[in-house]
């Protein structure tokens, strides 16, 4: 049975979060999102990543307040203020992975991701970010004995590519289901839907040629 701790977060949750995967253009236009006092949810800046097997960049709020770390195997950014914590991956599968397969070597090479229990989850559906994977959104809030505890976790499968990536946050005192509650609403609407691969052309590194001025009174060749 699900706790009232639990409900209660999942019924603000439900009113902060909004319809599956919205576009960034389409989540800039909802009213903004209360967050409480040291979580990041203002401007949002770019964030690209480079050592991936394959290039993801997002939109994050308050860019300069997160500890961004770019690989060797993920992309991550902590906020410690707020016990918060981003991770992404992409990497190489067989042609024909299935979503589950990529969930489980997600897991395998990172065994802190959390566990989406049926006690634990309040939200599940599927993701449309990045475009291009079948992916599976999963929203879990659970009691700690540090307080409240909240995970968003996706998992995406593509022609020979798995994807994944990672929210997770924790709150205590007064408030805290709230507070964990409007944290995963921002992660949802304004980071993780915000996730799109990089093309091969905005990956390659362009020449750029270099014209000598001529002389003054020169004449052209």
């Amino acid at each position: 049975m699900t706790s009232p701790r639990i409900l209660g977060i999942l019924a603000v949750f439900t009113a902060c979060s909004a319809a599956p995967a919205k576009t960034p253009s389409q989540a800039g236009g909802r009213q903004p999102v209360a967050s409480g006092p040291h979580f990041p949810d203002a401007k949002a800046e770019r964030v690209r990543s480079r050592s991936l097997d394959f290039p993801v960049e997002l939109m994050l709020p308050e860019k300069a307040r997160w500890r961004i770390t770019d690989g060797p195997s993920w992309l991550e950014a902590e906020q410690l203020e707020s016990s918060s914590r981003f991770a992404w991956r992409t990497w190489r599968a067989e042609r024909l992975v299935r979503r589950s397969d990529c969930a489980a070597q997600a897991r395998l090479v990172r065994p802190t991701i959390p566990s989406a229990s049926d006690e634990s989850v309040v939200d599940q559906r599927p993701f449309a970010a990045p475009p291009g994977f079948d992916s599976e959104l999963v929203v879990g809030v659970e009691p700690t004995k540090l307080g409240v505890s909240g995970y968003a976790i996706v998992f995406g499968a593509s022609v020979g590519y798995c994807y994944a990536a990672v929210f997770t946050t924790t709150a205590s005192g007064a408030g805290a289901e709230q507070e964990v509650a409007t944290r995963l609403g921002v992660a949802v609407d304004r980071v993780l839907s915000s996730v799109r691969t990089r093309s091969i052309d905005e990956r390659a590194v362009r020449r750029r040629l270099v014209v000598t001025p001529k002389a003054a009174g020169e004449e052209p060749k």
